[in-house]
């Protein structure tokens, strides 16, 4: 645009001035721009690079968490620590939980020195296989306030026990209870084959000390053990009953136990009607170990019990008692088994051959009834309640010697017909062969 009185120069000078002006305005406008701006860019920025930073420190954490957690692992006592404790809770919770290490059932026999520090009964238990994991033992040792509080001795545990168990018993405390049922007419490597599949802790090797190699004060604990024969196991005298335990039961208070409900059972009433048949307390246990293994009806046990005892008070008369010999046959094939195997050997197996012809070891030439005269040498099992009473008030009445297993309708159903003479006896095994062939 031209203006007119202007020469074109001032004109070109005019045009030059508003475009300066423009340019001016374009660049403060920028300016407070710019000014407004930055505060919320670095803003930004900066958050960007806290975020950053954050994720990179997450991203380390998590590539050196399991560097971190089998540091712990090592380092099983600095679970104590709140903060290891946090993360270990978060990171690997399934380390702190109370599970056992194997679903195997089995005993581990652990001698826990005296002064062992927890990470050292820790190393050791985990050794032996009893425990999958230190830090897991060590977080119920410190869950249960025993940290440096756990007790030297000889245990035996089972990996399918879980820590929490397994810290109770090696603290000697209350511990949750098991219940055991010990059978009528068991023999003690029964007994002790038994007990070795529960969750029992007490140490087997010292049970099995305990009760075939019974201390004087064990003895002198119990009345009834007074007339025990000196060198003699507790053969017949663990009464087989059902009982709760605490599950780090010792091996001497479960053993004081049995024996002490024997003690109970046998009232007074019973032990002066078997002194009145001339027997102590322990031939009674004789003769009641047989008859548990010959009885099955509770009615039949009085006239069992009659038998053998009528046979054990006529001269010329022995017992020709089939459990004994098989009794002897067992204990003299499975010597030197150890009791880790007892559970699994066949006890009372059938005999073969006649009574008269079977061939006992020498170490239990007694046993074979069928050509001794007398009682064996020791009880052969455990005998209930109902089988003592039946040798202490035994039917005698008929005066029967003989008795066979019954077979009425083709079933065995645990009766037995009895004889007064051989003659009749014969015509039983004859009319039972008959039934039940």
């Amino acid at each position: 645009m031209h203006e007119p009185g202007l020469s074109p120069a001032e004109q070109e000078e005019r045009r030059n001035a508003r475009i300066r002006k423009l340019r001016s305005d374009r660049e403060a406008s920028s300016h407070k721009s710019r000014r407004r701006l930055q505060p919320v860019v670095f803003l930004f920025w900066l958050a960007g690079i806290i975020a950053l930073t954050g994720i990179l420190i997450f991203i380390g954490f998590l590539l050196s968490a399991p560097r971190l957690l089998a540091w712990v692992e090592d380092h099983p006592t600095t679970i104590d620590n709140g903060i290891v404790l946090n993360f270990v809770e978060w990171y690997s919770p399934e380390s702190l939980t109370d599970t056992a290490a194997s679903t195997e059932h089995r005993r581990v026999s652990v001698e826990i020195p005296p002064g062992s520090t927890d990470s050292e009964i820790g190393e050791l238990l985990l050794w032996r296989g009893v425990i999958d994991s230190r830090l897991r033992f060590q977080h119920h040792v410190y869950l249960a306030n025993r940290s440096g509080a756990l007790q030297a001795g000889r245990y035996d545990l089972s990996p399918s026990a879980p820590p929490s168990v397994i810290v109770a018993s090696l603290r000697q405390e209350g511990a949750p209870e098991v219940q055991i049922t010990l059978i009528e007419g068991w023999r003690l490597e029964q007994i002790v084959g038994y007990l070795d599949q529960t969750s029992l802790t007490m140490n087997l090797d010292e049970f099995v000390e305990l009760v075939i190699h019974p201390p004087a004060d064990l003895i002198a604990a119990h009345p009834v053990l007074a007339g025990l024969p000196e060198g003699r196991t507790l053969e017949g005298y663990l009464f087989p009953d059902t009982y709760r335990l605490e599950v780090n039961a010792s091996a001497r208070s479960i053993i004081d136990l049995l024996v002490n409900t024997l003690e109970v059972r046998l009232t007074q009433e019973m032990r002066d009607a078997i002194t009145a048949r001339g027997l102590t307390i322990d031939q009674a246990l004789v003769v009641a170990s047989i008859v548990e293994r010959e009885a099955v009806l509770d009615s039949e046990r009085p006239l069992i019990a009659g038998v053998y005892l009528h046979r054990l008070e006529t001269p010329g008369w022995r017992l020709d008692a089939d459990p004994t010999l098989q009794y002897g046959i067992d204990s003299g094939d499975y010597a030197g088994f150890p009791h880790s195997e007892w559970r699994n050997l066949d006890w009372w197996r059938q005999l073969t051959s006649g009574g008269a012809d079977v061939v006992l070891a020498e170490a239990y030439a007694g046993f074979q009834t069928y050509q001794h005269t007398g009682l064996p040498p020791w009880p052969i099992a455990a005998p209930r309640l109902a089988t003592l009473q039946a040798v202490a008030l035994p039917d005698m009445s008929a005066g029967y010697f003989f008795f066979v297993a019954a077979c009425p309708d083709g079933v065995r159903d645990g009766s037995h017909r009895f004889a007064v003479t051989l003659a009749e006896h014969e015509a039983n095994i004859a009319q039972m062969n008959a039934e039940c062939p």
